[in-house]
């Protein structure tokens, strides 16, 4: 408690003591004349404090929303991306199918026509396999990038660790609507991530940044610090 001084009116004497003796009765130690402590003065009465109320047993303390990891989208390559595979397959299909049908106009056996037939396939298969087989999905913290069906590779990026964002398009790439976005980072383990048949890629490349600039600025990482002297 804090001190407090007070004067005797009988014999004026200056008597120390501490807050809890305010309008009390109290004798001079002096005099020893029964006096009466004036009341604690305006302004200085006690602050009421905050309760801090701990969680249940059982029950996860949740954590601040700003805190918090959110998924900003997941994509996988664009079809489109592999256009050359597909037309090619898709010729190969219909140049099997129709050896099957004329078959009986052509001197060899009509197993020949499921070669084209089976080729084309296959083709459209891979196509498939490799755009099932890579998945880019962007939280409000990190970036992952999945590649693999049976076994399974994961790059994982901290955003706040992220220097630039490139789109990279060619012209055919720009008539079709998709490109490759190329993250550059400060990091030793990933410090380049491709993000290969992203449609629309500048856009996404615009939610890229808005995020790793947003992560930055929650890790009071400054711009200069991700640029190593040489």
């Amino acid at each position: 408690m804090n001190p407090i001084k007070f004067e005797c009116p009988h014999c004026h004497t200056i008597i120390t003591g501490d807050e809890s003796l305010y309008n009390k009765r109290v004798d001079c130690r002096n005099c020893q004349a029964t006096i009466l402590v004036p009341p604690r003065p305006a302004g200085t009465e006690l602050q009421t404090a905050r309760l801090i109320k701990e969680p249940a047993p059982g029950i996860p303390i949740v954590p601040n929303a700003a805190s918090q990891e959110g998924e900003v989208f997941k994509l996988s390559p664009a079809a489109r991306a592999f256009s050359g595979q597909i037309f090619l397959g898709v010729i190969c299909i219909g140049v099997g199918i129709a050896l099957l049908i004329r078959a009986r106009d052509f001197p060899w056996s009509p197993r020949m026509a499921l070669v084209p037939l089976v080729f084309g396939v296959l083709l459209l298969l891979v196509v498939w396999i490799r755009v099932k087989s890579c998945s880019y999905r962007l939280t409000t913290q990190r970036l992952f990038v999945r590649r693999g069906w049976l076994a399974r590779h994961v790059d994982e990026l901290e955003l706040y660790r992220v220097k630039d964002v490139v789109v990279d398009q060619g012209v055919l790439q720009r008539v079709l609507g998709y490109g490759t976005i190329t993250v550059l980072a400060d990091d030793d383990t990933t410090p380049k991530v491709d993000l290969a048949g992203i449609s629309s890629p500048t856009k996404v490349k615009e939610m890229i940044r808005t995020q790793y600039r947003a992560a930055r600025q929650r890790e009071g990482v400054h711009p200069a610090e991700l640029i190593r002297s040489p």
